[in-house]
């Protein structure tokens, strides 16, 4: 029987604290760690064209992704030794994690929305995130939420999260 390897890009390991009393820090992706505006276009309504988002989410476009500031906190919030989340309401596919692994987007956990899935994004946040609200392992975590979108900004601040405008980090002063 043979077996295919497949060379994927890992991240990198760092040196990271190890810490007694981590916060949890969930970061979104889109328009907050990674711009990716390039391949969104919007209907009638202002709403992002998910078929055409899908249409674009290639390795061709996906590699055209290039990373926002609040990337640089996300990486000091990691070698910290805080819990790192990255929450995203796209589906992700196989070049969506070779992108995150090739750009050292640390995380612990990723959380994104399951295929074929069609609840709204600060619903789908809401309800993926819940546990980190009610787990005993978790409850006294003091949690904090970057997020462009002020709905799911909204849903997770009900949860209870500290929460982060990403288009306060990239104002010009």
């Amino acid at each position: 029987m043979s077996r295919t390897i497949r060379n994927i890009a890992k991240t990198k390991q760092c040196e990271r604290f190890y810490n007694l009393n981590p916060k949890i820090r969930i970061y979104d992706l889109d328009g907050t760690v990674i711009d990716s505006s390039h391949r969104a276009t919007h209907n009638e309504q202002g709403q992002i064209d998910l078929n055409g988002w899908k249409e674009k989410s290639t390795k061709d476009y996906i590699f055209q992704d290039t990373l926002l500031p609040l990337y640089a906190q996300l990486v000091a919030d990691y070698k910290n030794g805080d819990m790192v989340i990255l929450c995203t309401a796209r589906e992700l596919g196989k070049w969506d994690y070779e992108f995150i692994h090739f750009h050292n987007i640390y995380y612990d956990k990723i959380i994104s929305r399951p295929k074929g899935n069609q609840t709204a994004d600060h619903l789908l946040k809401k309800a993926q995130c819940r546990y980190l609200f009610n787990l005993p392992q978790y409850k006294e975590s003091e949690k904090w939420f970057f997020d462009d979108n002020e709905t799911n900004l909204m849903a997770l601040a009900d949860l209870g999260a500290v929460v982060s405008n990403a288009r306060q980090w990239y104002k010009k002063a």
